[in-house]
């Protein structure tokens, strides 16, 4: 004899009302700062993963920063430009955790900042490119623009 319509809806609301608690128990809210070891600064800006997963977030202008884990243990992989990459293993998500980052001793040789109006197409060009700023036009005795262009 099968079971009424409106019993199985009960039966299925339970077991659905029973399954979600349990699984919102394994996952933790883990919070914590990210310092500069060295200036004792908190880091803006430093990106914290869970590893092993694609679970990240990013620190505020405090330093501080909030992430859910699926379970623990788990490995924080902390990353900052100019600083070591730090793996910190969490046990537990009682108190925050304080995650201290190395400078790096990477450096950079030399910048160079290189800017050209002209495109590429135009430097290859066999014509002779013409340009003029603000101030040409404006001192120009031409009566307009390309008048002045010509000239």
């Amino acid at each position: 004899m099968p079971l009424p319509l409106n019993t199985l809806l009960r039966i299925c609301l339970w077991v659905l009302l029973l399954t979600i608690p349990s699984a919102l128990i394994h996952a933790q809210t883990l919070s914590g700062t990210v310092i500069d070891q060295t200036s004792k600064e908190t880091l803006l800006g430093a990106t914290v993963l869970i590893k092993g997963t694609q679970l990240a977030t990013t620190t505020d202008f405090d330093g501080k920063f909030s992430l859910v884990a699926p379970s623990l243990p788990c490995t924080l992989v902390v990353s900052y430009i100019g600083f070591e990459t730090s793996e910190t293993i969490v046990k537990t998500a009682a108190e925050p955790v304080r995650i201290f980052l190395r400078g790096s001793q990477q450096s950079l040789k030399e910048v160079s900042v290189v800017e050209s109006r002209l495109t590429e197409k135009q430097r290859e060009s066999p014509l002779t490119v013409e340009a003029m700023d603000l101030l040409a036009i404006r001192q120009t005795p031409s009566a307009n623009f390309y008048e002045g262009l010509g000239a």
